[in-house]
C-alpha cells in the first residue's frame, strides 16, 4: 500500500492537518488508538482572544482568527452543521478592575476584540457588584463533532485504523517510511501528550498539564454566553453547561478527582447562586511544552519524519493556523514555519 502521508494521532491537531492535507488531494492514512484517551474527548472547545490575568490579546489573535473562521467555515460546508457557536464571554470583574479593564484595553489594543467600557448589568443567579468585561469574538469550537465527521470520511475511504502505533516497526529509506507493508512520503505524529513516549522525539522539552471539567445542569439559570470568573460557565443547551477548567502539573493520570470538583464549585460559589446537578466530570492531559508553543516541522535528522504538537488550552485557536502552515510547508508553498514554533528550537 502507497499513501503520501501517514498521520498517528486524530485529536484535534491531527484532524486539522489531514483536513489541509486532503484538500491538496494527499491520499493520507491515519492511525488512532479509540481506546486511549485525548485531551479532545474533554476540551471545552473555548475560543477567548483575551488573556485575562495579563489584559494582553492572546498571542498570535491577529493572525489566529481569521484563519480559524475560514477552516471552521469550510469545515462547516464540508458537513452541513456548524462547529463554531459564537458566543459573548462575559466577564465578572473585581473591585478596582473596571478601571485595569479600560486601561489595557487601549494599552494593549484590544478594542478589536473587547468593549473596552465595562458595563454594570444585572445577571440572574450571577453575583457581579463590580462590572461586566465583554469580549467578543470568542465562542466554543465543537471539536468532538468535528473529529467524528472527519474519521468518517477516512473510515469510507478505508484511510483510518483504530491500532496502537507500533514504533519498532517503522523503518526508514531515503525518501520514505514503511510501516507494516505501508510506504509513505512522510508519517507525521500528533499524538497529544503521549508525544513524551516518541522515541523519535525525546528532545522536546514537553510539560503537559492534567485539566478537569464538569458538565452541569442547572435548575433555572440559562444563557447565551459564556461567564467567566477564574474559570468558564459555558452553554451546551439548555440548562446544561461546561464547568472548567483546572490545571494540575503534578497528577499526569486521566482520572477524575473530587479535589478538582471541589475546587470547581468553590470557584463558582462566589458568583453563582442558582442550583443545579453535577451530571459528569472528565480528566484530559494538555500536550503543552516548557515555552507553551506548538512544535511544529519535519525531523532535522529524519526529514520523513515531523511533528505537530503542543497546542495546548489554546488549541481552537492555535490548531487550524499550523496545520495550513505545515501543509503549506510540506507542499512547497511556504519555505519556512513561525520561527516559536519550529522543532529545530530543541535541536540547536
Amino acid at each position: 500500500m502507497r499513501v503520501d502521508y501517514i498521520i498517528v494521532g486524530q485529536g484535534l491537531a491531527g484532524s486539522l492537518l489531514y483536513w489541509e492535507l486532503q484538500k491538496r488531494n494527499a491520499d493520507v492514512l491515519v492511525f488512532d488508538n479509540l481506546q486511549f484517551s485525548k485531551a479532545s474527548d474533554v476540551a471545552a472547545g473555548l475560543v477567548n482572544p483575551v488573556v485575562f490575568r495579563r489584559m494582553t490579546k492572546t498571542w498570535l489573535i491577529d493572525e489566529l482568527y481569521p484563519q480559524l473562521l475560514k477552516t471552521y467555515d469550510e469545515l462547516k460546508k464540508e458537513f452541513g452543521i456548524p462547529l463554531f457557536y459564537p458566543l459573548t464571554i462575559k466577564k465578572v470583574l473585581g473591585e478596582g478592575e473596571a478601571l485595569f479593564w479600560k486601561r489595557k484595553s487601549i494599552e494593549n489594543e484590544l478594542k478589536e476584540y473587547i468593549n473596552p467600557t465595562p458595563v454594570i448589568e444585572k445577571l440572574e443567579y450571577i453575583y457581579s457588584p463590580f462590572g461586566i468585561g465583554e469580549v467578543e469574538k470568542s465562542g466554543r469550537i465543537h471539536i468532538r463533532e468535528l473529529i467524528s465527521k472527519l474519521r468518517e470520511k477516512l473510515i469510507k475511504t478505508d484511510r483510518f485504523r483504530d491500532e496502537v502505533f507500533d514504533y519498532d516497526k517503522l523503518s526508514f529509506d531515503d525518501e520514505h517510511v514503511n510501516y507494516k507493508g505501508i510506504s509513505a512520503k512522510k508519517i507525521i505524529f500528533c499524538e497529544g501528550h503521549r508525544a513524551s513516549e516518541n522515541p523519535f522525539f525525546g528532545e522536546i522539552h514537553f510539560k503537559h498539564t492534567k485539566g478537569e471539567v464538569l458538565r452541569i445542569k442547572t435548575e433555572n439559570y440559562q444563557s447565551s454566553f459564556i461567564l467567566n470568573k477564574a474559570l468558564f460557565l459555558m452553554p451546551e443547551e439548555k440548562h446544561f453547561f461546561r464547568l472548567g477548567a483546572t490545571y494540575n502539573w503534578d497528577d499526569l493520570t486521566d482520572t477524575a478527582t473530587n479535589k478538582a470538583k471541589e475546587e470547581l464549585q468553590q470557584k463558582l460559589s462566589k458568583i453563582f447562586n442558582d442550583k443545579y446537578e453535577i451530571v459528569d466530570q472528565k480528566a484530559g492531559i494538555r500536550p503543552t511544552t516548557h515555552d507553551r508553543r506548538p512544535v511544529v516541522g519535519l525531523h532535522p535528522n529524519k526529514p520523513q519524519t515531523g511533528i505537530l504538537n503542543g497546542l495546548g488550552s489554546k488549541g481552537t485557536m492555535l490548531g487550524p493556523y499550523f496545520a495550513k502552515q505545515f501543509a503549506k510547508l510540506l507542499y512547497g508553498e511556504i519555505n519556512e514555519l513561525h520561527p516559536e514554533v519550529r522543532l529545530e528550537r530543541y535541536f540547536r
